[in-house]
């Protein structure tokens, strides 16, 4: 983190420009593997688990390896979890919209129905920390519109991503990630379902995977890397580096912005941030 002043206008500009450049290279490579994927089925599939994610366990996690990591975990983060899964929950089902029938002449009937897709493919990072939040948020609207299946891949799925599984109701969990994982969820192989929707955030590779197979199956959106911009006076200054750390942390191109006009909570938030990252390091 640093402290960037107002009056560095080059150094604002760069901070501040959304060009993102197009990868040649990423993208020929990422079309290289959805390819593969496609031609090979699951002898690609596996190459590229072992090859990008170190796969060495079996690809899917069993639901008693789910429930043993979950009971394994300290009560405060079973009962944070059980909480964040029931705020999503109570928040999808306002979102769930509703059928109606309404005739608006004699002998003509209109109707909306709201059918629910068969299975739904969810993506979980697996970069620099572990996001159960990201499988809580993609999973749980899935179980609340009454998809029947729901598909999460991880390519390192720990207890907390596991037992956020089982909060969430998905009905696999498979140790696989990046552009490989996405080209079996939208096209399918012998140990991937085909799914009709892909959701979750990735990396870019994984961004360019999705974008790359939207013509065959429905994905969410195209996103970009995570950002967040907090404008403060004089807030809370844990808070403020909690909230920038949560959007930071998700790769190496986040971006997350303070702007203040007060340099002594400037450098309060970078000293908050410097002790979150000692204590994540065990210093």
């Amino acid at each position: 983190m640093r402290i960037i002043d107002s009056r560095d206008e080059r150094a604002v500009a760069a901070l501040l420009d959304r060009r993102t450049l197009h990868d040649a290279v990423l993208t020929r490579r990422v079309a290289a593997i959805i390819a593969a994927v496609r031609r090979e089925d699951d002898a690609a599939l596996m190459r590229y688990a072992r090859r990008f994610d170190g796969l060495a366990l079996p690809l899917e996690v069993t639901r008693a390896e789910m429930q043993q990591a979950a009971t394994g975990l300290p009560l405060d983060v079973r009962t944070a979890i059980a909480a964040a899964a029931r705020h999503i929950r109570h928040v999808a089902r306002r979102q769930v919209p509703r059928p109606w029938v309404t005739t608006p002449a004699p002998g003509v009937t209109i109707e909306q129905r709201v059918v629910p897709l068969d299975r739904v493919g969810c993506y979980v990072p697996a970069g620099r920390f572990p996001l159960p939040s990201s499988l809580l948020m993609s999973a749980i609207p899935a179980q609340v519109a009454g998809v029947r299946e729901i598909v999460a891949v991880c390519s390192k799925p720990d207890a907390t991503v596991m037992a956020a599984a089982l909060e969430a109701g998905v009905t696999r969990l498979l140790r696989v990630g990046g552009a490989h994982a996405i080209a079996a969820l939208a096209y399918g192989t012998a140990s991937v379902p085909r799914v009709d929707k892909i959701v979750g955030p990735g990396s870019a590779y994984v961004a360019a995977a999705k974008a790359r197979v939207a013509a065959d199956c429905a994905i969410d959106f195209f996103a970009g890397p995570s950002e967040i911009l907090i404008i403060s006076t004089q807030g809370r200054p844990a808070w403020i580096a909690a909230d920038l750390l949560a959007q930071a942390e998700h790769d190496s191109d986040a971006r997350a912005i303070l702007v203040t006009p007060r340099a002594s909570l400037a450098k309060q938030v970078v000293a908050e941030i410097a002790a979150d990252a000692g204590r994540r390091n065990g210093a």
